[in-house]
């Protein structure tokens, strides 16, 4: 699977778990490919998620971090999500 195709797999995914939580808009601007960022926090991941520009982090609320599990199982087989900080999570594979 292309980094692409991925990242478009999980803002997808963001979207139907967070829907009535935050706005696609925020979700688009939130997630992009890890080439992409500036801060180099996973360069060995796909993608990246900040929670810094509107998006719910999994640090300290087992709801929060509930949801981001059923997130990562929306991804295709042997992607995963997992948390760098309390801002960065990150798109790996097995």
């Amino acid at each position: 699977m292309t980094n692409k195709k991925l990242l478009k797999e999980t803002r997808k995914a963001i979207n139907e778990v967070f829907g009535e939580l935050v706005n696609k808009e925020t979700v688009t601007k939130s997630v992009y490919l890890s080439e992409d960022d500036t801060g180099g926090w996973a360069p060995e991941a796909h993608v990246i998620i900040c929670t810094e520009m509107g998006l719910p982090s999994d640090v300290y609320d087992p709801f929060l971090a509930e949801k981001w599990h059923q997130v990562s199982e929306k991804l295709p087989n042997d992607y995963f999500i997992e948390t760098i900080n309390g801002a960065i999570m990150a798109v790996y594979d097995i």
